[in-house]
């Protein structure tokens, strides 16, 4: 999608006048001087150099009675603090000196003061306030025959016209006021206004006309030496650099242009560069720059009160948030732009943000909602001028149509946008519209006629260095050229696509961001699997459908425990607890308005903490020695996975693409694969109705859909004769098919229902790499942890967890009730060879790396062992037992978190702590069964390995009938992990 660009940062023309010189006293000249001398420091090095000297003259003038001094130190005090984005202190002292100076009939100085009030009303976003100032001091103005001050005052009067929308009105108040600063020789009101002349040609996107009036500003204020105008000129020309398609100058000329405003002290124009190069580290890929740019732009825009500017970053962060798949954070993010850019009257902000609303839309597949958002967005900005914000409505409005098979009216769109791009030299739009027209035509069943689109939009985006649009061309190029046949400049095409995504994906610190960054990218690597197995290379097809699911694994296994957080993260995690409890005890009460109210808040509040919390976190893993660096674990080829697989066993990984199904199965040193014709709609439908089906625990109604499955997943291999003389199968789900109870599928034999259980031992994999990279032998001292905590109200809880100490009477530890505290686990788990957790499981569906078990609370603690908590153990574990419902669930299917990877609940995270394997459950289990099945598996593991222990406990709840012999009691526990 289309990235929003940062706006032009405006020259406002003000006035900074020393005390008039006629005055003769010494004392008074000093005064005078003091003031003089302080007007240049602020126009050379910036208000905050500027400060002392102001209010030593002030201090001099009062002392002295010089009531007309006072008044101009006043003003030039309450400009400083403008300056300084100190808007109280700004209005407090220009009201002051507005009042002496009318008072004192200064005509002059009344109309300078008025501009500067109109400045402050302006910058705080109270537009009425403003333009009635300016008109009040533009009157004065021309009464008196000042032009200079005219030409300010209209300067002024033009940049609320173009914040308004009204940008043919700006831009002839813009040329009013430069004609009047030209015929007096004032070249700093002609630099300020060039600029926004500039401004007003970046906001409507017509770049080349840009670049000359910033060039021509910057020429003048630097030949001045008057550093904070030379600074928002760099800042400017930096957008229009990165208008143009030309992000490193755009880089390069915003780092000068930080280095200006962090020296002369203005907040406001520090986050506007900021914000503008998070955009271009943005196009680049480079986003955990871009973010680190964004919250910094953040933070000085809430500090100071910036409205205008906050909108503008939000949308950026939200944009961020939006490619990195968190969608609930750009969600909040656009839908708060929104709002405040309506309340202060900021048209631009509000277009902008309809479409990113609209990106969220069809990012959900909401298709007639997005294509509704951008056709309001685009009457907004038509009818505006507004041609940046026309040509992405256009383009995105292109890709909702189609997505509806609309495919005229889309090119129709597409068409347009490039021709406003071309017109306006925006090359970078221009790549986009190319990409939108080689889509559509593509789509259109014409790939001969959409691979020139391709190629010529693949030219300017590698030419700017813009990553995410380039692996876009890359992989539609890609599907031109197989549709045409052209199978091996296909697969490059697609490689080329996977190599710009990943060199992305590497740069991202963030563990939450990897997997979501995946997120639209991952047919881009089904393609390449699925024409690589077409082409008969089975081994380069397995190991990209490896690199989906292994990288993000290998990184776990990989990573370093963090260090503490010190009072932040204390802080924190209680505040985390507290809404939780507080939650919790809202739930409980009876419903009404009100609760719903209540509850909805705090569960907000919760989330945006967890949120900070994670990024905590992350930050804290980036700054540790490994820098948050994985070793160079590769993704292991077909030939290293089979060597390890048992001569009895097969390997099967599933990759789940939009219209097929492909199979990898590895058995007898040979790997094979096909590919079964399945939408991803559709098995997701059968294994939804197949889990509702068998949790509903009465009648047959289950067998219908559980062997459609069996016969889509199993069957091909079978009938393929790959599984010949196998009896364990290690099973590499992918996507919807961590939910599936493989288990619990049958097949019909004569009149038998025949089980896979009852055919093959079932492990769970989270990569086929776990059978090469897992976790060693262990040797801990203790040989059970068993946990059974009060709190989880589960009647056969503790029973279970004596039950299972009864196996295991020396070197155990048993804690029940209070004692089952996560304290008393996190130092104690690290040495035992087998844990065992009877309580309840949770699930974050916002956030799975919030997710845990409930223990027992204790002091400030409240009990809860999270994912990220797991990440720190070093456990030396051969297995962890989660008697606990819900406990496999991962980030995906049921989450409303990115699936990228699949897999990051419980399990992978206890076996990234260092446990062998995790058995755990698909959904919420009977407590007494669970009790039951838990004592039969742990008398077969006195003489079973783990798979064949929990394999014939299953058998034994099925073959001996009566109630626990339906599947809902005994399928959904799985074992995951491989035990080396």
């Amino acid at each position: 999608m289309l990235r929003r660009m940062c706006r032009a940062s405006l020259a406002l023309a003000f006035f900074l006048t020393a005390a008039q010189v006629t005055v003769s006293p010494a004392w008074a000249q000093s005064a005078d001087e003091v003031l003089a001398r302080a007007r240049d420091i602020q126009s050379k090095e910036g208000p905050r150099a500027a400060l002392a000297e102001i209010q030593r003259s002030l201090a001099i003038y009062r002392e002295k009675h010089d009531r007309h001094g006072e008044a101009v130190a006043l003003g030039v005090l309450g400009y400083c603090y403008y300056d300084l984005a100190d808007y109280a202190q700004a209005l407090t002292y220009l009201q002051q000196a507005l009042a002496l100076k009318r008072e004192l009939g200064d005509r002059a100085e009344e109309c300078k003061t008025l501009n500067n009030l109109g400045l402050v009303y302006w910058d705080t976003a109270d537009y009425a306030k403003a333009v009635d100032t300016y008109n009040q001091a533009l009157k004065i103005a021309r009464e008196i025959h000042e032009r200079r001050f005219e030409g300010a005052i209209l300067n002024n009067l033009g940049l609320i016209s173009s914040q308004q929308g009204s940008y043919q009105q700006a831009l002839e108040l813009f040329q009013q006021a430069l004609e009047a600063q030209r015929a007096i020789h004032f070249d700093e009101g002609v630099s300020n206004t060039l600029g926004n002349i500039g401004g007003v040609y970046l906001d409507l996107g017509r770049y080349p006309e840009a670049l000359p009036s910033y060039q021509q500003a910057l020429e003048i204020d630097e030949r001045s030496q008057l550093k904070p105008n030379a600074m928002k000129d760099l800042g400017n020309l930096a957008l229009t650099y990165l208008g143009l398609g030309r992000p490193d100058e755009a880089l390069k000329t915003y780092d000068r242009a930080l280095g200006l405003a962090r020296e002369t002290g203005q907040k406001k124009e520090e986050a506007d560069w900021h914000k503008g190069k998070g955009s271009t580290l943005l196009r680049l890929g480079k986003y955990d720059a871009a973010r680190e740019e964004f919250q910094q732009a953040l933070q000085v825009d809430e500090s100071a009160g910036l409205q205008r500017e906050l909108v503008e970053t939000l949308s950026g962060d939200g944009t961020l948030h939006l490619e990195l798949g968190d969608t609930v954070s750009a969600e909040k993010d656009f839908r708060r732009a929104i709002e405040l850019a309506r309340k202060i009257g900021h048209p631009r902000g509000v277009t902008q943000n309809l479409i990113a609303l609209g990106d969220l839309e069809w990012h959900a597949g909401r298709l007639d909602q997005a294509a509704a958002l951008y056709e309001e967005a685009f009457t907004r900005a038509r009818e505006a001028a507004d041609q940046a914000a026309m040509e992405e409505s256009l383009l995105q409005l292109a890709t909702a149509l189609r997505d509806q098979g609309r495919f005229e009216e889309a090119l129709s769109k597409a068409q347009q946008a490039l021709e406003i791009a071309r017109a306006n030299g925006a090359t970078l739009v221009e790549a986009q519209a190319r990409y939108a027209l080689g889509e559509v035509t593509r789509r259109k069943g014409q790939p001969q006629e959409a691979l020139p689109h391709y190629e010529a939009g693949e030219a300017i985006a590698q030419a700017a260095g813009d990553t995410e649009l380039g692996w876009q061309l890359a992989y539609g190029k890609g599907q031109a050229l197989e549709a045409l046949g052209r199978n091996d400049e296909a697969i490059a095409a697609y490689r080329h696509a996977v190599e710009i995504i990943e060199s992305v994906r590497s740069q991202l610190r963030e563990e939450r961001f990897r997997a979501g960054y995946l997120e639209d990218k991952y047919q881009v690597y089904v393609a390449l699997v699925h024409l690589l197995l077409k082409m008969g290379k089975t081994g380069e097809a397995f190991q990209f459908s490896e690199k989906l699911r292994a990288l993000s694994y290998l990184e776990l296994l990989n990573r370093s425990g963090h260090a503490a957080g010190g009072k932040p993260e204390e802080a924190l995690r209680a505040q985390i607890r507290q809404l939780q409890h507080a939650l919790e005890d809202e739930n409980a009460k009876p419903g009404t308005e009100r609760k719903e109210a209540v509850a909805e808040a705090l569960s907000s509040e919760l989330t945006e903490a967890e949120r900070k919390y994670q990024a905590l976190l992350d930050d804290l893993r980036a700054a540790a020695p490994s820098g948050g660096q994985s070793q160079a674990l590769a993704v292991p080829s077909a030939d290293e996975v089979a060597q390890q697989l048992p001569a009895d066993a097969a390997l099967i990984e599933y990759l789940v693409g939009q219209e097929s199904l492909g199979l990898f199965v590895l058995s007898g040193g040979s790997l094979h694969a096909t590919t079964v014709p399945l939408r991803a709609s559709d098995l997701r439908a059968k294994i939804e109705l197949f889990r509702d089906l068998v949790q509903e625990n009465k009648g047959r109604d289950w067998v219908k859909p559980a062997e459609s499955l069996e016969r889509l997943l199993i069957a091909p291999a079978e009938q393929a004769g790959w599984l010949e003389g196998v009896t364990r199968l290690y099973l590499v789900p992918n996507a919807t098919l961590y939910y599936l109870p493989f288990a619990a599928l049958p097949r019909q034999e004569g009149k038998t229902l025949r089980f896979l259980i009852q055919r093959y031992e079932l492990v769970y994999l989270p990569s086929a790499s776990a059978l090469i990279f897992g976790a060693g032998s262990t040797d801990p001292s203790g040989k059970l942890l068993a946990l059974a905590p009060a709190r989880s109200r589960l009647r056969f809880a503790e029973q279970e967890a004596r039950s299972v100490r009864a196996f295991f009477p020396a070197n155990s530890l048993l804690l029940l009730g209070r004692e089952a505290t996560k304290k008393a686990f996190e130092r104690e788990a690290d040495q035992f060879e087998i844990i065992h957790l009877a309580t309840h499981g949770f699930f974050d569906k916002i956030n799975p790396m919030f997710s845990g078990v409930q223990l027992e609370p204790e002091a400030k603690d409240n009990g809860r062992l999270e994912v990220y908590e797991i990440l720190r153990l070093r456990l030396h574990a051969r297995l962890v037992t989660l008697s606990a419902c819900e406990t496999a669930l991962g980030s995906g299917y049921f989450s409303e978190f990115p699936p990228g990877d699949d897999f990051i609940g419980l399990p992978r995270a206890f076996l990234s702590a260092g446990s062998q394997q995790v058995l755990a459950s698909l959904w919420e289990v009977n407590d007494r069964s669970t009790m039951l099945l838990m004592g039969r598996f742990y008398k077969n593991l006195q003489r079973l390995p783990e798979v064949a222990a929990l394999r014939q406990a299953q058998l034994d709840m099925l073959q001996e009938g009566g109630r626990y012999s339906h599947p809902f009691f005994w399928a959904p526990f799985i074992l995951v992990g491989a035990k080396k």
